[in-house]
């Protein structure tokens, strides 16, 4: 068997305080640093293969910036595009770089939160993330691979079902999340930890609305996993569209002490579980990237329209400014006079080393729908990421969508088509034909 490289690196990519913090509204700004925010890039190689999966701790990235960043990172270092996924851990205590979309809602980007930080991505954001992969691929070493899995209570879901029976963000303590924290460590030849990968989910919600730039709850777990194995970690998000940090105030938001509080607690189990024995191996790196199409239903009458609106004229601000540009833009679809489509779709990356395989999405998953495939998968450790290499929005199971809330409003806004019913079904299908070919 080959052996495996690995080179991992990471640079701060902290923002100029000052900046819009992203995720509320669009007049929340930064007044101070709590704690850097970092790009981390592992570089894979075995024999002719080489892969790329950067971790940034940022709240979601245009589309259109990540295959940027995935086109440059080809050409410079010849990593091939099919072979990378770039994540986000979705802290929303970081800088705006998921503005609207160059076509307003095509990308479940538009309206209500503010516009692109064009000046971070150029200056900051792109340079240093491209100093990182290049640095990661002059630290090639051969290493070897242990996992370890535990359960972490960190995370809850966050749809509330109130007593006016609404649908709100906080705790849910019957809904459904997935438990399962898996630790992926690399080993070098003297048997030292050379990097860590964090598996888990939840919103980087935390602080909420506040004003310090930061990782969020998972900053700590990343910073106290580094000193527990002297490796660099890395957190990847599992699928988190329904599921919070479950704070002690009893809901998904907080303030920065309560981000704090909780990720002590994930990093904790963080550390429990990477200490668990486990053997090590020199898995086989394989990769695929397969279109996936996700089909659409009709859009909504020109009546419809019409009646939102008129309803959400006017407003600007989180979903209400999402509804009211939504409209809109169903609207001038009926004036130029439209021809509806079969589906939408996306590039989806499969990175498998032995039992561990890694699935790209783009939307905010619920996690349910991560959890079917895991079950219907016959690779032992199916993780999926959630907000890879680009951000399509959130993605609901079928039957969230009668019971309504956030998520749901956001996910039928998505696309000028809204999707068909059973799309989280369509969806899981394709992904578990497309790992059959790793």
């Amino acid at each position: 068997m080959n052996e495996l490289y690995l080179g991992v690196a990471r640079k701060v990519i902290t923002p100029e305080v000052g900046c819009t913090l992203m995720g509320y509204r669009p007049d929340i700004f930064s007044t101070s640093v709590n704690d850097d925010l970092t790009a981390t890039a592992f570089v894979f190689k075995q024999g002719d293969t080489s892969a790329l999966m950067m971790s940034l701790t940022l709240c979601s990235l245009r589309t259109d910036i990540a295959e940027r960043i995935l086109a440059n990172v080809e050409k410079e270092y010849s990593i091939p595009r099919a072979n990378s996924i770039i994540h986000t851990i979705h802290t929303h205590s970081g800088p705006r770089v998921n503005g609207p979309d160059p076509k307003p809602g095509s990308d479940g980007t538009g309206g209500g939160w503010g516009e692109l930080n064009v000046e971070y991505v150029e200056n900051i954001l792109i340079p240093y993330v491209m100093e990182t992969v290049k640095e990661a691929c002059e630290n090639l070493v051969p290493v070897q691979m242990k996992v370890s899995v535990g359960e972490s209570t960190v995370a809850i879901n966050r749809r509330e079902l109130n007593v006016d029976n609404q649908i709100v963000l906080g705790q849910n303590p019957w809904g459904p999340f997935d438990p399962k924290m898996t630790v992926i460590s690399f080993l070098n030849a003297d048997k030292k930890t050379v990097a860590n990968i964090v598996h888990y989910a939840a919103h980087g919600t935390g602080s909420g609305p506040n004003h310090e730039i930061t990782r969020d709850w998972a900053g700590v777990m990343i910073d106290v996993l580094d000193r527990a194995s002297g490796g660099i970690t890395a957190f990847f998000n599992d699928p988190e569209g329904d599921v919070g940090p479950r704070l002690s105030n009893g809901k998904t938001t907080g303030d920065l002490r309560y981000a704090l509080e909780l990720g002590g607690k994930a990093a904790q189990d963080a550390v429990r579980i990477y200490k668990q024995h486990s053997g090590c191996t020199t898995p086989t790196l394989t990769t695929s990237t397969q279109t996936i199409d996700v089909p659409l239903a009709h859009r909504i009458s020109k009546e419809e329209a019409e009646s939102g609106r008129n309803f959400y004229q006017g407003k600007k601000i989180n979903i209400a400014g999402r509804k009211a540009s939504y409209f809109n833009w169903v609207l001038k679809s009926y004036e130029d006079g439209y021809t509806e489509i079969d589906s939408v779709s996306f590039p989806q990356t499969i990175i498998r080393l032995g039992d561990v395989v890694f699935v790209s999405f783009p939307y905010e998953l619920f996690s349910e729908v991560g959890m079917r495939i895991a079950q219907a998968s016959d690779i032992p450790y199916t993780l999926s990421l959630s907000i890879s290499n680009g951000a399509k929005g959130y993605f609901v199971t079928e039957d969230a969508v009668p019971r309504g809330g956030y998520e749901v409003e956001m996910f039928k806004t998505s696309n000028l088509q809204p999707y068909v019913h059973d799309a989280d079904f369509r969806l899981m299908k394709a992904t578990l034909e497309h790992l059959k070919k790793v």
